[in-house]
């Protein structure tokens, strides 16, 4: 019996989904240990977003003041002095302005362009 290619992609991605992962995963070493990561990626996490929402906005404000704009972001992310910040931190920024939502922002104010037409 003859399977066709996507017949064979969906028993493999189903099987992928059905399977269990449990008996594969290290454990905690106690419940109280993964109480404790579990509360404390939540605070990360919600630390995190505040400081990107601070970021985000920062960039929008002077986009739409005319002080800088999509382009002049990447080159300070990707080009300039190493000292200013470690690598991971600058590559963390960069895929923080690389997300959909984030381009589709600036796209949206600038109209596509570099900059406005209405100044």
């Amino acid at each position: 019996m003859k399977l066709s290619k996507q017949r064979l992609k969906e028993i493999i991605r189903e099987e992928l989904q059905n399977e269990d992962w449990a008996t594969e995963k290290v454990p905690f070493s106690s419940k109280e240990a993964k109480n404790i990561m579990d509360s404390s990626l939540r605070d990360y996490a919600k630390d995190l977003r505040k400081v990107q929402y601070r970021v985000i906005k920062d960039w929008m404000s002077k986009a739409k003041a005319g002080v800088i704009d999509y382009f002049d972001l990447v080159r300070g992310l990707k080009t300039g002095d190493i000292r200013r910040a470690y690598p991971y931190e600058t590559d963390f920024l960069f895929s923080l302005l690389n997300k959909d939502k984030i381009i589709d922002r600036f796209r949206k104010y600038f109209g596509g362009k570099k900059g406005m037409r209405k100044r």
